[in-house]
């Protein structure tokens, strides 16, 4: 009896657990399909008459996993960064670079050897407010807010703030917990 208690209460923490990781997977979907194609343009070599430019930037770093001295990347599916302006989307793409960071200290957020991703990526569009939505679908971290873009060229910085492993939370933040969420910067 007392053991199909415990296994009964084992059972439910692991649903528990195992349901909270699909947390933003809803959002993520209906974020990434496109409403619009009429918001911006990809590319543009400088600001032209009633338009702005911006330049979005996103250095995440990250590891599928370690075995015997090999770092593994995401492949199936790909580390990307889906953005979503006003309802028009595009997918950020890079293609990963190892690091090691082993000599910042260990309490450095991207300390280790890890996969950096540089995600980058021009568009053109109407200065004003817009709602912008970017989503991480592998760390199930999705993020929207209301930026203001000024005639001229403008830069977004993304930036990570990374979850704390669960065996060494004294340690802070690590990339190779995952992203927890991340920051929006428009300069």
């Amino acid at each position: 009896m007392k053991m199909n208690i415990c296994m009964v209460g084992a059972l439910l923490l692991l649903g528990v657990a195992a349901s909270g990781c699909a947390n933003n997977r809803d959002l993520i979907a209906k974020s990434v399909i496109p409403a619009r194609n009429d918001v911006f343009t990809e590319g543009g070599n400088g600001a032209q008459a009633g338009r702005a430019v911006v330049d979005f930037t996103l250095l995440v770093k990250s590891n599928l996993y370690y075995l015997m001295g090999t770092y593994g990347k995401h492949t199936a599916p790909p580390y990307r960064a889906h953005l979503n302006i006003d309802g028009q989307t595009t997918i950020l793409e890079a293609d990963p670079i190892l690091e090691d960071n082993n000599s910042v200290g260990l309490k450095a957020p991207e300390s280790g050897t890890g996969w950096k991703y540089q995600f980058s990526k021009r568009l053109t569009l109407a200065p004003g407010k817009h709602r912008l939505s970017i989503a991480l679908p592998i760390d199930d971290v999705i993020v929207e807010r209301e930026i203001e873009i000024r005639p001229g060229i403008n830069t977004v910085a993304v930036t990570p703030v990374y979850k704390r492993k669960m065996l060494r939370p004294y340690k802070g933040e690590n990339f190779s917990a995952g992203v927890k969420t991340v920051e929006i910067a428009v300069n």
